[in-house]
């Protein structure tokens, strides 16, 4: 994976949660004492992702300070400050940076996706790019009852028959032609599907999405999972 580029888009305000980006951006968030984004950053190194572009808005000043400090042997950390812009907008803003494929990640979701399988699944489903999806599992135990209103099935907590985007999206250079100004990257995953060039990867194992204080201490409770694939001694 050494020739990827990774793209961590890192420039939301992250309203949900207060009081921690009064102060800080959503991205450096702390867990377990260190940013959330210095998590995701760990994992992808392990992988063989050393060269990052990170895409700053809301308070980019404090994530230019984490990236000057990202002082690593063999570690490329580059920041591209958009503004207030779309996710579209700041790929595109980052793209003179990326010398060839990307991995684009959200800097508010850890996952242990197996990234060489993500890459072999890429290269078998031959397309542009491809998509990582998770499943679907609901909050709520599931009732299913018959037309006489007789309960037949009651699922605590079931896993849906539905898959949620969750990032880690790889992708040829080709691929970020589809991108547009002033959109979003549902209108950038929907354009690859319509031209038939967006695959997706099944990814199974953990995934942690941090947008609220609730999740933020669930995570911090559930990242011992992750402990056997993500570094946390690093600095």
């Amino acid at each position: 994976m050494t020739d990827l580029t990774a793209i961590i888009l890192c420039g939301g305000k992250g309203e949900r949660l207060k009081p921690f980006t009064d102060h800080l951006p959503k991205a450096l968030v702390p867990l377990h004492g260190k940013p959330l984004l210095r998590h995701l950053m760990n994992y992808l190194a392990q992988s063989g992702i050393t060269r990052f572009v990170l895409c700053v808005g809301f308070k980019a000043e404090c994530i230019q300070q984490f990236a000057r400090e990202c002082d690593l042997p063999g570690w490329n950390v580059e920041c591209v400050d958009s503004g207030d812009a779309s996710m579209a907008d700041r790929i595109l803003d980052a793209r003179p940076h990326i010398p060839g494929r990307a991995l684009i990640c959200y800097g508010d979701i850890l996952a242990n996706v197996d990234l060489d399988a993500l890459e072999r699944e890429h290269q078998r489903g031959g397309a542009m790019a491809t998509l990582t999806v998770y499943p679907l599992h609901s909050p709520f135990g599931i009732v299913h009852f018959d037309a006489e209103n007789k309960i037949t099935e009651l699922a605590e907590k079931p896993v849906l028959p539905y898959w949620i985007n969750i990032g880690f999206m790889l992708c040829e250079p080709a691929a970020l032609d589809f991108l547009q100004r002033n959109s979003d990257m549902m209108n950038f995953s929907t354009d690859l599907a319509r031209a038939g060039a967006l695959s997706a990867y099944q990814h199974r194992g953990r995934h942690l999405t941090i947008n609220t204080e609730k999740e933020r201490i669930q995570a911090e409770a559930e990242m011992a999972d992750f402990a056997t694939v993500m570094d946390y001694r690093a600095i």
